[in-house]
């Protein structure tokens, strides 16, 4: 599967810049994602999968600390060049059991997610967030043009 390369706003590099310095974790990409009627900005850092632990910190005290600073709701991604770990990796909490891509005649590739049907509810997320965020994430990196996800057996 291709990569896409990715842009980064001003916003963004200075996100990563503070990130670096108090984790040390490598960030590949840092989005934010602005919140709705009373809900809180999100920023998604994705980091070299080894540097999760890192990331997070002890206790999750760089989160804590991320988050105080920032006023904004923190989220940490494993990144990974294999599409289905990646995927796993954002849907941590659901079982990821298939990753299917299908390509249709006028050359448009879709990612099928397949997850067990006990994991629905958290894979789509309330008000379908962890949709909307698998997706956007799946289609920055990755040469797709749309993403389900797929909760039938």
């Amino acid at each position: 599967m291709h990569r896409k390369a990715v842009k980064i706003d001003e916003e963004s590099i200075k996100l990563i810049s503070l990130f670096n310095n108090l984790t040390g974790a490598v960030v590949k990409d840092c989005i934010v994602v602005p919140g709705k009627m009373g809900v809180r900005d999100k920023v998604i850092f994705l980091v070299l999968k080894e540097d999760v632990g890192k990331a997070i910190g002890r206790n999750g005290e760089n989160v804590k600390v991320l988050k105080e600073k920032l006023q904004k709701t923190i989220d940490i991604i494993g990144f990974s060049e294999d599409i289905k770990e990646f995927i796993q990796n954002i849907l941590n909490t659901s079982k990821v059991r298939n990753v299917e891509i299908r390509e249709n005649i006028s050359g448009k590739k879709t990612i099928i997610i397949t997850v067990n049907p006990e994991d629905k509810g958290k894979a789509i997320g309330k008000n379908g967030i962890m949709i909307k965020k698998t997706k956007l994430l799946v289609l920055r990196h990755f040469d797709v043009d749309n993403c389900i996800i797929n909760t039938k057996n």
